[in-house]
């Protein structure tokens, strides 16, 4: 990136963003939501199911499917909801996608989560600050497939420099509906996610400037500048 852009938008703004980014769509985002949960969340289960009476070999084993399969999963979500956000077609298959760049996907998961944990050993607060830094790299990823692993987090980083704080707020907006989804056993999560990850994904455009940054927002509107990679 040339410049930093600061994101002035306020968080309501954004949040309507990802609404309208759905509003139609909100069948195909379920659907995805639920192919990346299920690959997710159901094989943990199962294992620490089948394993249910040695301890160490349950964790042990969840732990690295865990470990495998979330930096594929989390840029097949992300390039599914890029999808979504930009008006592309896409389909619940593309969850699946991560797996097609899964060296470059499991390797920047293990170094977020390396260097996530290092500064989190100083203390929680820098460790909260190191995973709004790097929390970019990921979509960065996603819209540019060649590049490597350490310039997609430095990007990141570069990015957030000035917009750690709206990005903090943007998710605490998000806890009141976090909340009710426990009343829902869980279920409400499936509703939830592409919420949050629409409105991620809105922030993500404002400090990359491919989305112009609005003060007042108006249904059907484009807010998307023009450009070659955009499609809306």
């Amino acid at each position: 990136m040339e410049q930093n852009i600061i994101v002035y938008e306020s968080c309501s703004n954004i949040r309507a963003l990802a609404r309208n980014s759905l509003a139609g769509r909100w069948g195909l985002a379920l659907m995805g939501t639920f192919v990346y949960f299920a690959l997710t969340t159901i094989p943990v289960l199962l294992l620490n199911a089948i394993f249910a009476e040695n301890e160490s070999t349950q964790a042990g084993i969840s732990s690295v499917y865990s470990l495998v399969i979330s930096g594929p999963m989390l840029l097949g979500y992300a390039m599914f909801c890029i999808s979504i956000f930009r008006k592309r077609e896409t389909s619940p298959a593309e969850v699946f996608y991560g797996f097609e760049r899964f060296a470059k996907a499991f390797g920047l998961y293990i170094v977020i989560t390396i260097f996530t944990l290092l500064w989190t050993l100083l203390f929680i607060i820098p460790g909260i600050i190191a995973s709004i830094r790097y929390s970019m790299s990921f979509y960065i990823l996603a819209d540019n497939p060649d590049i490597g692993i350490m310039e997609a987090i430095n990007r990141s980083k570069a990015m957030m420099r000035g917009n750690k704080w709206k990005f903090f707020c943007l998710n605490l907006s998000f806890i009141g509906w976090a909340f009710l989804c426990v009343f829902t056993f869980g279920i409400g999560l499936l509703w939830l996610l592409p919420y949050v990850e629409n409105a991620l994904i809105a922030f993500y455009d404002i400090a990359n400037g491919s989305l112009r940054s609005v003060r007042t927002l108006e249904a059907n509107t484009s807010l998307f500048n023009e450009s070659e990679d955009t499609n809306i």
